[in-house]
């Protein structure tokens, strides 16, 4: 099994100095595996942890995670115990150079329980930044995600989005 970790920090803009950002970091087996201008989408994560399909984890600061040269998401399964990663490696490339010679299709399994624990510890951790941050600046919480969107943010309950099977046979 691999080991995730996700943090949620708070950064000033160099820039705009009265601005701020919230930023998920997130390693897998102690390593990041993006460049640091791609970002982990928030909504991308959170909506991981209880559905599978493709979902663009990492993208753009804008939303778009082709402007970072994504083309492919995560395809997230799961099974009753571990979720599963299948991701291109490297995550983002520029599209106008040829991919390098390293490149490769990569896997990772992680155990359920802590892949769950990691994504809700990040989120409470962003959600308590946010509402700490207390200046006259703005503060960017995630792509095409207002503040008040993460606030509303949260893992549904397991089984959440679907009714289980029943115990015995009805008729309709």
């Amino acid at each position: 099994m691999n080991e995730i970790r996700i943090t949620a920090t708070l950064s000033l803009d160099e820039k705009y100095p009265e601005d701020a950002y919230i930023d998920l970091n997130l390693s897998v087996d102690g390593q990041y595996l993006h460049e640091v201008n791609v970002y982990v989408d928030p909504v991308a994560l959170v909506n991981s942890a209880s559905l599978s399909g493709e979902f663009f984890i990492y993208t753009c600061d804008c939303g778009n995670p082709a402007c970072q040269g994504i083309d492919d998401g995560v395809m997230v399964s799961h099974t009753p115990d571990t979720v599963i990663w299948r991701l291109h490696n490297p995550i983002s490339w520029p599209p106008e150079e040829p991919k390098p010679d390293w490149a490769h299709e990569a896997e990772f399994r992680f155990p359920k329980d802590e892949y769950l624990q990691q994504i809700g510890t990040a989120l409470d951790h962003a959600k308590r930044l946010a509402r700490g941050y207390r200046t006259s600046g703005k503060l960017w919480v995630g792509p095409d995600l207002s503040l008040e969107g993460l606030l509303a943010l949260d893992i549904p309950k397991q089984g959440g989005f679907f009714a289980s099977e029943p115990e015995s046979r009805s008729v309709h």
